[in-house]
């Protein structure tokens, strides 16, 4: 989005990434394309993330466990 906003692409040179995966646009078209992935408010991934990172310290016996609530408010 920075380098739309200084001027230096615009939204057309976007490609959507399930337009991609979906084959309904092409992805890389030569060697000489760099492809970036812009992530944005898709909390999700960083729940599917933390979970993995809990997992593995649980598998490992590290980490410090952390009391976020007396009582949870949804049972």
């Amino acid at each position: 989005m920075d380098m739309i906003h200084e001027g230096k692409m615009t939204h057309d040179d976007l490609e959507d990434l399930g337009d991609i995966c979906a084959g309904a646009t092409p992805g890389r078209q030569n060697d000489e394309e760099i492809i970036m992935l812009s992530v944005g408010g898709m909390p999700v991934e960083d729940v599917a993330w933390g979970t993995r990172v809990y997992r593995t310290a649980i598998a490992k016996g590290i980490g410090t466990k952390l009391n976020l609530w007396d009582v949870p408010v949804l049972r």
